[in-house]
């Protein structure tokens, strides 16, 4: 069963309200659609990613550069498909935008395995477990959002059988922030995974700040503490002056 084409479009779906961090707008929500087609008349569709700037980019790397490389191959020559694609990273280029690109075509790949087998990719992935908690993404910063709205917002995530949430930080004082992230946790309950991240908004002190302040409250991680200039040590400074996990 081999691959006849693989075509891509880009999509962006503007948003009535800004969904921000400490150091971005979130305007819009961008994926990537991505149909794998073989020979024998099977269609895979992915959707990938969330990249606001490069989606026409990686749809262009997909059809020009991409798709005629694993024209005719095998669909379960997984292998060989991830190598081929894989050896264009050598070149002095933009990799980010190339690896999305090139993830785009492994998942359509998977999934018309998946098709041609009629097993999940879960299974052909080695079906470890049927269940794994999802965490939300959420403690924007809005206009006009309030600590009760803070409230309402995780218990609504508990309520959806969330997991946890990854809460936004950095945008504000390490002290008021912290002020956020105590309601969440009070909102939410001691069995909600929360986790923080800074989106790189404090310096090395401030993040240190906040963590002494959060601690209680059984963080599992604190994610881009510091600015994004040196902040290799910056992050090895915080994580010496805190039990909370620091990560990237």
């Amino acid at each position: 069963m081999r691959i006849s084409g693989v075509d891509a479009i880009a999509i962006d779906i503007p948003l009535t309200k800004n969904f921000g961090g400490s150091t971005y707008a979130v305007l819009k929500r961008s994926t990537v659609i991505t149909r794998l087609r073989t020979q024998d008349g099977l269609v895979s569709e992915v959707y990938n990613g969330d990249n606001r700037e490069s989606g026409r980019e990686i749809v262009r790397l997909i059809r020009d550069e991409l798709a005629p490389l694993i024209k005719g191959d095998s669909i379960f020559a997984t292998e060989r498909i991830w190598s081929k694609l894989f050896a264009l990273t050598s070149a002095n280029r933009d990799r980010k935008t190339l690896l999305e690109a090139i993830a785009c075509i492994d998942c359509a790949v998977w999934d018309v395995i998946g098709k041609a087998t009629g097993r999940s990719v879960r299974e052909l992935l080695g079906g470890f477990t049927d269940k794994v908690p999802i965490i939300s993404i959420g403690g924007y910063y809005m206009e006009g959002k309030t600590l009760a709205d803070i409230g309402r917002e995780m218990e609504a995530y508990r309520l959806a059988g969330m997991a946890g949430c990854k809460f936004k930080v950095g945008g504000l004082s390490p002290q008021a922030d912290a002020e956020r992230v105590k309601v969440a946790r009070a909102s939410a309950g001691p069995e909600f995974m929360l986790a923080v991240d800074a989106n790189r908004g404090w310096t090395a002190d401030e993040a240190i700040a906040f963590a002494r302040l959060v601690e209680p409250l059984d963080i599992r991680w604190f994610e881009e503490p510091c600015h994004w200039y040196d902040d290799a040590a910056q992050m090895a400074r915080v994580r010496t002056k805190t039990r909370i996990p620091i990560n990237a």
